[in-house]
């Protein structure tokens, strides 16, 4: 009877332990997934809400930020699009579960990392949230500390675009890109950018699609052909300021070839090869 009981007595231990051994580890793969702890969040130097450290960035959430900045916000989600949107005082911000980007005013704000969730709430990096709202911040590993001194909300799209630019700049990242993940597809608005910049080749946007010689699709025709949505966002992110490629000047599919023979290599996107 006795060994029947301590028998039983080591099983039941036996499995305590690996239930308390698997829980442990599932807890620990779960923290390391999200790689999140929180940050207490100050506006113009009083403690106003929490903020999350995510991957390495802060982030918050918009109705949060709001609330201290005492502006309305009415939150919406359309399940079949898996879409979030966020009115503001009238100013409509958006973003799609899976996307890369989100949309504030008309602009489009660079989210390489998308959006993540916490205790059912979504938030976005502070970067993000920052210029939409014109605020300035900074950090110092005990919190993170927002200046609304300028504050104001992000000019709109129709203000802030040249639309014969992101005409021009959509259809070559298009034609020459639209197979290529979104970073990419700025990769090559970035390439035209720099060579406006460059004193190599010519100053405008167009005069460097059109100049003889360089972008097939400004060749054959294509690039009058409608743009991708996606790659109209690419152009956008691109007049955003956003730059995935650095200072290259030159792309191709494959490491080796003509460009690679004459250019340094910068790096590599999916399918793309860049080079200066």
């Amino acid at each position: 009877m006795r060994s029947r009981i301590l028998h039983n007595l080591i099983l039941v231990f036996a499995v305590c332990l690996l239930c308390v051994l698997f829980c442990g580890s599932a807890l620990a793969e779960e923290a390391e997934e999200v790689g999140q702890s929180e940050i207490p969040v100050y506006v113009d130097d009083m403690l106003a809400c929490r903020g999350y450290i995510i991957n390495g960035e802060t982030c918050v959430s918009i109705e949060s930020v709001c609330g201290v900045l005492d502006r309305e916000v009415l939150i919406g989600y359309d399940t079949e699009k898996a879409l979030y949107t966020f009115t503001v005082d009238g100013v409509v911000i958006s973003v799609g579960t899976e996307d890369e980007y989100m949309c504030a005013n008309g602009r489009c704000i660079y989210l390489p990392g998308g959006c993540s969730e916490v205790n059912d709430t979504v938030v976005f990096p502070l970067s993000a949230v920052a210029k939409i709202f014109n605020l300035s911040f900074s950090g110092d590993g005990e919190g993170v500390y927002i200046d609304t001194a300028n504050e104001a909300m992000l000019q709109s799209g129709d203000e802030f675009y040249n639309e014969e630019d992101v005409y021009w700049l959509s259809r070559i990242i298009t034609w020459e890109s639209g197979n290529q993940p979104l970073a990419g597809q700025i990769g090559v608005g970035n390439v035209v950018q720099n060579r406006i910049a460059s004193e190599r080749f010519p100053d405008t946007l167009k005069e460097v699609i059109f100049q003889p010689g360089q972008f097939f699709p400004a060749m054959n025709g294509a690039i009058y052909g409608d743009p991708y949505d996606i790659s109209v966002i690419a152009a956008k992110l691109a007049l955003e300021g956003v730059n995935t490629v650095g200072d290259a000047l030159f792309f191709q599919t494959g490491r080796y070839g003509a460009v690679a023979d004459m250019a340094t290599y910068v790096c590599t996107i999916a399918g793309h090869n860049f080079f200066r």
